[in-house]
């Protein structure tokens, strides 16, 4: 569903990566620079507690203080990374592998109406009758796996309540935050699955990457574990899809496309095409399912 320019005036900003700091080339420039770090720092450590406090008060899930922290680790230390990315995979249109299944804004939708995504929602985007929700989201991501945990089973209630569709965009960005290339080799299996198995396997492989999914810098699932989720998840002949990388290239195009729509971090989620996130003292972070339900609802007002 199309935004109107009114909509887009009255829509909430998504996240934005922090800025890599610049170098200090003299002593004063330098003490100034530790003083705004120092400042930088102490405010993600505030967000970093306020964002813990919230959700241990709303949803009291074990350890999920440290995930956030994490999180917040995660966006300090890959910002940089998401330009430097972008500029270094883009590929020719004519040299990409197109996955089956696949929109032409780089997602997978599901609705219960139509689980097998078929021939219209795939050429058209989300199917008329449904609350359009859109996720972003990096498998190497930490608050992906914390919004997964969270969001997750409202989504799917209101999936099968047949009151939104869900399109799943993959935007592997976070390349550099792993030894072994995780983000883009798991995004690469889940399009294999989605390729060969259809959407409903591959929001299966999307829970299965979530639920396996690797502590930021240290080495993710190797290809034969990739393969094995792919199995599980429905499509058996996904093994040379995913050690030969065969989607590289659109996994590449859709996070080109994905900054060109203003996307600048994961989970970035929309709800009827605007962007959602959780406000707290005036500071943004990402939605939990109160903010999901009250704009779900208010998109069936």
């Amino acid at each position: 569903m199309n935004l109107t320019s009114e909509r887009r005036s009255k829509r909430s900003a998504s996240f934005r990566p922090e800025q890599e700091p610049r170098s200090a080339g003299a002593a004063g420039a330098a003490a100034t620079n530790s003083t705004d770090t120092d400042a930088a720092a102490e405010s993600r450590k505030a967000l970093a507690d306020q964002i813990r406090r919230d959700h241990q008060r709303g949803f009291g899930k074990r350890g999920l203080g440290v995930k956030v922290l994490v999180v917040m680790a995660v966006v300090a230390a890959c910002a940089a990374l998401l330009w430097l990315q972008f500029r270094a995979s883009e590929h020719a249109a004519d040299d990409v592998a197109v996955p089956k299944h696949a929109t032409d804004s780089y997602g997978f939708i599901l609705t219960a109406a139509a689980p097998e995504a078929d021939s219209e929602a795939t050429e058209t985007g989300h199917n008329e009758g449904f609350v359009p929700v859109v996720l972003y989201e990096d498998f190497l991501c930490a608050s992906c796996g914390v919004f997964h945990e969270q969001a997750n089973a409202l989504l799917s209630s209101e999936l099968a309540d047949g009151t939104i569709s869900i399109e799943y965009r993959p935007f592997a960005f976070l390349v550099s935050a792993s030894s072994d290339e995780y983000s883009q080799r798991a995004a690469n299996a889940a399009v294999c699955v989605a390729d060969l198995a259809g959407v409903p396997a591959f929001v299966t492989m999307r829970d299965l990457l979530f639920d396996h999914q690797p502590a930021p810098g240290a080495t993710g699932p190797n290809d034969a574990e990739l393969t094995a989720f792919a199995e599980t998840a429905g499509a058996a002949d996904a093994a040379s899809c995913i050690t030969e990388r065969t989607f590289d290239g659109w996994v590449a195009q859709a996070l080109n496309a994905a900054v060109d729509a203003g996307v600048s971090s994961t989970p970035t989620v929309w709800v009827d095409g605007v962007p959602i996130v959780k406000s707290t003292d005036g500071r943004e972070s990402m939605p939990g399912p109160e903010e999901l339900q009250f704009m779900i609802d208010k998109a069936t007002e």
